[in-house]
């Protein structure tokens, strides 16, 4: 009877470790898929290529009218999982010839100008959905379109001399995450200028410059260009989430 007893206990015993031990096991688990599911990427890195075209005197109607190849670079920094800062540098040429539309200047006037830029622009990107890669979380989607807007600056040489045109960039765009770490997407944007001389590059097209003499602004009678590229990117900086305790 004693050593039946003392069996017993024995039993109990190994019994009441083996749970210890599993709950171990599956609080380590439960921790480390935690922290895993949490990490997030601060940043991304990344190419762009695609085209770029003008619309303004020389082009008042037609959007994708001679353009032509443009490419550059880009990081992006997470500051909400709805809300990304985009830094881009872009390489750029845009042109117009007014022969290739109806509406005449002036004296029928005719006027043509092609016009290589260097573009450095911030935008503010708003994600449609949270995104990211997809884990226990619903709301984290492995796509999302976005809209952006955000200031930026055009970097070119004038007849005159070195010149700039600052801007207002806005669009829209949609990304899709192809792998852990790896980003793909589309995005057309259009900026707009505050000057109208953006497509005087000699004396001979000087007339681009205000042709009908309405008085213009800050956001008036002013000059356009756009882009349409497709992009891909490389997630960096991750960062862990924090560890949660769990009672039992």
């Amino acid at each position: 009877m004693f050593s039946v007893c003392r069996y017993f206990k024995e039993y109990k015993k190994k019994k009441m470790r083996c749970k210890r031990f599993k709950r171990y096991i599956f609080l380590l688990f439960a921790i480390s898929f935690f922290q895993l599911s949490q990490a997030q990427f601060l940043g991304e890195v990344g190419l762009l290529g695609g085209v770029s075209y003008y619309n303004g005197d020389a082009n008042s109607t037609t959007p994708f009218f001679e353009n032509h190849p443009a490419a550059g670079a880009l990081l992006r920094i997470r500051m909400h999982p709805l809300l990304m800062m985009k830094i881009n540098m872009l390489h750029a040429t845009v042109s117009g010839n007014t022969e290739n539309f109806p509406n005449s200047f002036p004296g029928d006037t005719q006027a043509s100008f092609k016009r290589s830029l260097l573009e450095i622009g911030t935008q503010l990107e708003i994600n449609f959905f949270k995104y990211g890669e997809e884990t226990w979380d619903r709301e984290v989607f492995y796509h999302t379109p976005y809209i952006l807007i955000g200031p930026g600056l055009a970097l070119y040489k004038d007849w005159g001399g070195n010149s700039f045109a600052p801007h207002l960039t806005f669009g829209v765009g949609y990304k899709y995450k192809l792998w852990e770490r790896w980003n793909i997407g589309a995005e057309w944007s259009m900026r707009k200028l505050f000057r109208d001389d953006f497509d005087v590059t000699d004396p001979s097209n000087e007339i681009l410059d205000n042709p009908y003499g309405v008085e213009s602004s800050w956001f008036k009678n002013n000059d356009w260009y756009s882009c349409a590229f497709v992009f891909v990117t490389f997630d960096i900086i991750r960062k862990r989430g924090r560890c949660v305790e769990l009672k039992w």
